[in-house]
């Protein structure tokens, strides 16, 4: 018996063996080849940059050695839009061969300027997966890439004249010139696409047939929100935008619908709306007699609040671009109640009546904290998170306990919600009682900080659970 097993255990060391022997020369002859080719490609590199510089000009060299390592891995190396990052990026990188811009100061059909592209390229691109790269490359650089790009993927079109127009200083801002702009607003169709209020839920926008160009689907920008306007939210740059139109897309030139006071009028409108950040990291919240019933409740209105940036997560090494980029805090609190609002922009409400993923928001509180820097929105496997959570599906609230990445739901809620979509803004309120028996629940206390922070998921963008625009970690306080 002895004498088998041990034959057995001989015979799977020598197996073993054998195939860790095989598995090296395997591994040795992947290398080996994996060398060849990284020397392969080298050499051709070098041989290609030998080659352009006998026959081109030092700074059309230079312009394609930045480009390259720059932008193609967005804009690709034959400038079509199709570089390595194309599945991951949204909206999808600019073609170049096109001859097609939408950032321009000339009128439409038109190329850009140099002083277009330099704008662009140190600025960036609010919004997209264009960074900003103003303080890492000059201005002389930023242009040899500039007529790289120009020679290389479009002379012909680049050949064609440019007219940019004269921006003149805008007039000073009344009551009457916003007044007048808000009736421009409204008559013309403007709010087809960017809704009543300009939160970008026009009933254009819910068209699946809104593309561009390039056959991308496209949605209409939230003009309130001005750190997502791509062509950047000045007075001169929205007048710019209306004068000039984004070739490839709906959004068309108005300089022949209006006179340039009604432009301006509707530029004075347009910068209105756009809403001021607060983003103070603790929040006060006061007593009040009762707790609102409503969201439109007028004690909302005199509520402190605070504005929390809403960025991605990296999900299996690619990073989540969020739809919803802002939500807004306000609280009150009662003798035995707290009630917390939460209320964001959203384009399109999905309640999953159609079986899409519904919208949805969700709180943790870390009630019991063993790390003084706990991982809010999953937990750590010594701390334990309330987390509060409400979806448009069946619009009400649920509650659960996370301690690590585990999380258990609880039966009964102690949490209640009421609801509201409305011109293209959601909001929930969250409303608990202050102190409660369970030992997961948090505490809320007079004079006592609170840490939290919030998820928002829109379902339109696939988001769902902790797979949506996250939050950093705030604080707030019962007053």
């Amino acid at each position: 018996m002895v004498r088998t097993r041990n034959k057995g255990l001989y015979s799977i060391k020598g197996v073993l063996l054998i195939f860790f022997i095989n598995a090296v020369f395997f591994c040795s002859e992947v290398v080996v080849h994996n060398i060849s080719a990284t020397e392969a490609a080298e050499a051709e590199s070098i041989n290609s940059e030998s080659e352009l510089k006998e026959t081109q000009p030092e700074g059309y060299v230079k312009g394609k050695k930045m480009y390259d390592g720059l932008c193609s891995t967005c804009h690709g190396e034959k400038g079509d839009g199709k570089g390595h990052a194309y599945s991951f990026t949204k909206p999808k990188a600019r073609d170049f061969t096109s001859g097609i811009y939408k950032f321009r100061s000339t009128p439409s059909g038109q190329p850009p300027t140099d002083e277009d592209f330099i704008r662009i390229t140190k600025s960036g691109n609010p919004g997209t997966s264009m960074p900003a790269y103003g303080t890492k490359i000059s201005d002389d650089d930023i242009m040899l890439i500039v007529n790289y790009i120009k020679q290389e993927f479009a002379p012909d079109f680049f050949k064609n004249e440019q007219t940019p127009y004269v921006i003149a200083p805008p007039p000073a801002e009344t009551h009457e010139i916003i007044k007048q702009g808000r009736e421009i607003y409204v008559n013309s169709d403007c709010a087809d696409c960017h809704g009543n209020y300009g939160r970008g839920d026009g009933d254009m926008g819910w068209n699946e047939d809104m593309k561009d160009a390039w056959g991308d689907r496209i949605y209409p920008s939230d003009l309130t929100h001005p750190w997502e306007l791509r062509n950047f939210a000045s007075l001169k740059d929205l007048f710019r935008t209306l004068t000039t139109g984004f070739d490839g897309t709906p959004m068309r030139s108005y300089k022949s619908d209006y006179s340039e006071d009604e432009l301006w009028a509707l530029v004075h409108y347009l910068k209105s709306i756009q809403i001021k950040r607060l983003t103070n990291n603790v929040l006060p919240i006061k007593k009040t007699n009762t707790i609102p019933t409503s969201t439109d409740d007028p004690v909302w209105r005199s509520a402190e609040y605070t504005d929390l940036t809403i960025g991605g997560k990296i999900l299996f090494g690619r990073s989540l671009i969020p739809r919803v980029t802002n939500a807004r805090l306000r609280g009150v609190y009662t003798n035995s109640k707290i009630a917390l609002m939460l209320e964001w922009n959203d384009k399109m409400p999905d309640d999953s009546n159609d079986k899409s993923i519904p919208d949805s928001a969700i709180m943790y509180f870390p009630s019991i904290i063993k790390n003084t820097n706990p991982w809010i929105d999953k937990g750590d496997r010594r701390s334990v998170f309330d987390v509060w959570k409400w979806n448009a599906a069946d619009d009400r609230a649920s509650e659960a306990v996370r301690k690590g990445s585990r999380e258990s739901e609880k039966k009964r809620s102690e949490v209640k919600t009421v609801s509201s979509y409305k011109d293209g803004m959601y909001r929930v309120i969250f409303i608990r009682n202050k102190i409660t028996e369970t030992a997961a629940d948090i505490k809320f206390r007079i004079g006592k900080e609170v840490v939290y922070s919030v998820i928002v998921n829109d379902g339109d963008n696939q988001e769902r659970d902790d797979r949506g625009g996250v939050s950093g970690q705030k604080r707030i306080i019962l007053e």
